[in-house]
Order: C-alpha cells, then structure tokens, then sequence
C-alpha cells in the first residue's frame, strides 16, 4: 500500500525538530552572550572588589563589567556540573592563569584524594608566601627562570580533576616544565590550564610543589574483577564460536550462521573493552583511544542487531517463508553499514558544536563512552533497548504463531519443525537474559544520574556479562540438538537408549517423512533440516 507524504512528513517533523534544537546549542568552550568567554578562561572573582561601574579589581587586574557574569555551575573534568552561583571574570584573557588545587591554607590529602587543612604552625598568610614564586620555562629554548607568580599569571583555586593521576615511584611523574601561557608538560603530553592543578606533594622528605593531571582509569579490586570477567566472558564465547564453527550442519544454516556472526562480534566488542580496562587513558594516544572506542562500540551494536535479525528470521520462518543465504548475507552487510554509520554519526557528534552533555565523550576524558554525559543514553543504551524491545515483539509474534500450528505440522519453511522450535526456545532463553541483563545496566546508570554519582568501572557489569557467557554456553551449545548430535556421533558413538528426543528429530528412518520433507523444499534442502540421512 503507497502511504500519503504528508504521513512521512508528520513523522519526520518531530525529529528535526529535536536535530534543530541539539545542533543550535552552544558548546561550553565558546563565549555566548550570557557567558563572555569560555568558562577555562574564567576565575571566580566573588570575593574581588566590585567598582561603581560593574567592574571588579581582582588580583591586581581590572575586569570589564561586560566581562563578568554569574554561573550557577562550574565544570569538572570538562563536565557541567551544578554550583551554587557565583560571580566569575574572563580574567585568563588578560594574564595567563595557572590553577592550584586546594587554597594556600590547605593541602591535598593523597588518601583522600580532597583538599585538607594543612597541618603547620604557619598561617594563612604565611602558607601564601609559599606559592610565590616559581619556575618557568621557555618555549624556545628551554631555559628555566624563576618569576614571581602574580607578576606573570593569576593564581586561580579550582578542583581541577575529580580523579587525580599520582605515582609517587614513578620519576617521571616529578618532572614538568610550566610555560608563560600557563599550559603545562608533563608525562610526554601538553596540559592547558583547566586540565592540571599544581599543589606540593612531600617527596624524599622534601616538599614539592607538582601538578595533578586527571586520571583516566580505575584502580584496585573492582577493575580486576571486572577485567577478568570479561576476558572469562570471552573465553567461553570463544568456546561457543569454534564449536559452532566446527559443526557443518551448524554453520551451513541460517541460524548457526547467525549466531556465528552474532558471537564474534560480541567476542571483538569484549575484547576492546577488556584492553580499554586495562590501559590507563594516559598510556594511549588521541588516535588509539578514539579508535579502539569506536571499535567496541561498532562491534556491540552489530551483535544486538544481528539478535534481532534471528529474531525476525525466527518469525519469518514460521510464516512458512524462507530467506535464502544471499539475502540474509546482504541483510548481515546492512546491519553492518548502520553500526558503521552510527560510529560516525558518533564521531560527528563528539568533534561538533553539540551541547557538550550530550556528546558521547568517546576519545575525550575516556577511551569509552563518558557515564557523566546522556551521550551513552541516547546512542547506546536506547539503540540497545530498541533492538531488544523489537526482538521480543517478534518472538512474541512467533509464539502465537506456533501456538496456532496444528499438530500434524511436521515443517515449517522446509525445517523440521521440532527442530526449529528446539533452537526458537533455547534463542528466546538466551535473549530473556540479554535483555535482563542490559536492562540492569540502564538501570544503574539512570539511578547514578538521578543520586548525581558516577563510576567509571561497575565490577558488578562484568560480573553480569560473565554470566551470560554461560546462559549462552547452556542455551546456544547445549540446548542446540545439531550440536548434541554431532558430540553423540563423534565424542560418544553409543548413543543412549533414551535419547528418543534426538532420535525423532533426526533419524531418518521414517523414510516417508523426509521424502515429504524433501518435495516441499527440495532446491533450498540443507544440512541442519536432515543432520542424519
């Protein structure tokens, strides 16, 4: 039936109008005519003397009325976060700031990892002396002079990172070289100025003062657990594939050859995020962060797509219509296309002028998506759910129809139907537990936003993932009668007495039975409908 373009048209309307409004956001390193300058060019100024005029004298600059405005946020790790307000000056654009991470009366605690009183018989004035003078060095060159801070930067009081790269042991973690723009080397990288905070740190019984970077991975017994299920995961999704693989009458049917894809794309998405875990942010360039991120994410949504292909083949077998292997191999590329796609849809989006909270935030703060931005939200865990919600549709839909199929049925689209209903049966078990599963996870997530918490590792997700791995080595192995046969004709010969459930499905001693099998589908006939002849 031809729809009526005005239908397509209502139907699109919605979603440009959500495109027009997401594109014409203004990203938080811009100026906008709310905010005159980026917020990393900014210091808090609420405590600088307001002049008649609306300008504000703060450390010994003169700030413009039309270069100040109240924030009722402030950014962390490059993340809108909301703050009470406060009066902030585009002060950076007159003198180069550099950012310490706690106040001249305070220290940061290494433990717990926050600002504490420091614990001298000094006072505030004299803990500030502390910090007046310092190092830098020439861009050209690479000479050192000692400046006095406030005669080249503004000193600004900011907690930087959230989480904070330090490694005490490590000698390169000691050694930094500070520039006149107020950018900073260190560990082989350049640090702009609202990616670092200086504070002194007691190294060899001697006080010095070094810069704090972000730390990009997690640490202790829950990142361990969470790497070794998921390499446990995909170890046993290994054993799957091969054993699946290694079985002619498996591979050669449209539902082995399925699961075949299904499971070496989970195995290549797992196997990225197993690498992701393990490498610190700062071990990895731009390029190799980004790159392997997209990889794990192009790879995932390819299984959860090819679910709900075996799902809709499920359903459009037992309309008693068969999908011939080139057109399923042409529906596997175009699967394939969208999860491409979808990477640079992606990749359009964390590189644009998107509002920042809803960018993925893949190769950015982290290799894989950012759980503090919806970008994870609105490309992965709905994506997902979309997938999974149609899939059970689907075997909904087919339910109904096997429920309506009389007893005498003894093929459906040239499968026997015993056959096609054990394999039904044990995919939707395995599907109930994908589905719980990333269902949790979309659960957990919404609850951290809503409580204002995040987490880079959950240990319990690689738990869960592990999991499923056996669900699918139970459901997808043991429960597929092609591969119980195939280990009863080559791993033990005796076949028991009892297994009259195997014998029915595929002896072919009822000679009648297959020929009629045979005539109904005698050009698309394959190994997986008569495993035994």
């Amino acid at each position: 039936m031809a729809s009526h373009p005005k239908y397509h048209l209502t139907n699109a309307l919605p979603i440009l109008l959500l495109l027009t409004a997401v594109f014409s956001v203004q990203p938080l390193n811009a100026a906008t005519p709310t905010y005159p300058c980026p917020y990393a060019q900014t210091v808090n100024i609420s405590d600088g003397l307001r002049l008649k005029d609306g300008s504000y004298s703060y450390a010994g600059l003169l700030i413009p009325a039309n270069m100040t405005a109240q924030y009722n946020f402030k950014v962390v790790d490059g993340v809108l976060t909301n703050a009470p307000p406060h009066i902030r000056g585009c002060a950076c654009r007159q003198r180069p700031c550099i950012t310490f991470c706690c106040p001249p009366e305070q220290v940061f605690d290494e433990q717990k990892r926050s600002c504490m009183p420091h614990a001298s018989s000094l006072n505030a004035e004299q803990q500030r002396a502390r910090y007046a003078h310092i190092e830098v060095t020439d861009s050209a060159d690479g000479s050192v002079r000692v400046v006095n801070i406030t005669d080249l930067f503004v000193m600004r009081y900011e907690v930087g990172c959230s989480r904070k790269y330090i490694d005490k042991s490590d000698d390169i973690f000691w050694k930094w070289d500070l520039y006149a723009n107020g950018s900073l080397s260190s560990l082989d990288k350049i640090w702009d100025t609202d990616q670092y905070c200086l504070t002194p740190l007691e190294h060899k019984k001697v006080w010095s003062l070094v810069p704090l970077t972000c730390e990009r991975s997690a640490h202790g017994f829950r990142l361990w657990i969470y790497v070794i299920c998921l390499f446990i995961a995909t170890l046993v999704y290994a054993f799957i594939l091969l054993t699946l693989v290694s079985i002619r009458a498996v591979r050669n049917g449209g539902y082995g050859e399925s699961l075949i894809f299904h499971l070496a794309s989970t195995i290549i998405g797992l196997a990225a995020l197993t690498y992701l875990a393990l490498r610190s942010r700062l071990e990895l360039s731009e390029t190799a962060c980004r790159n392997i991120g997209f990889i794990a994410y192009v790879f995932l949504m390819f299984s959860f797509f090819l679910l709900t292909i075996i799902s809709w083949n499920f359903w459009y077998n037992f309309k008693t219509r068969r999908l011939s292997s080139w057109k399923r191999k042409i529906i596997y590329m175009l699967a394939f296309g969208l999860a491409v796609g979808l990477r640079f849809l992606l990749k359009f989006i964390q590189d644009s002028d998107v509002y920042q909270p809803l960018k993925p935030g893949i190769g950015d703060a982290f290799c894989w998506f950012d759980v503090r931005l919806w970008g994870i939200l609105l490309y992965y865990y709905i994506p997902i759910l979309i997938c999974l919600g149609f899939s059970m549709l689907l075997y909904l839909r087919t339910y109904i129809i096997i429920w309506n199929l009389s007893d005498d049925i003894i093929n459906v689209a040239g499968y026997d139907i015993k056959l096609i209903k054990a394999h039904f049966y044990a995919f939707f078990a395995y599907l109930l537990g994908v589905s719980c599963v990333w269902l949790r996870e979309l659960v957990v997530y919404l609850t951290f936003r809503w409580r204002g918490q995040y987490y880079i590792i959950d240990f319990v997700t690689g738990v869960c993932i592990f999991g499923l791995s056996i669900a699918g080595l139970f459901f997808l192995l043991y429960k597929n009668p092609l591969v119980r046969l195939w280990w009863h004709v080559n791993v033990t010969p005796e076949r028991p007495d009892n297994d009259v459930y195997l014998t029915q499905i595929y002896h072919a001693a009822d000679q009648a039975r297959t020929d009629k099998l045979k005539e109904g589908y005698k050009d698309e006939i394959k190994e997986e409908d008569i495993a035994l002849k």
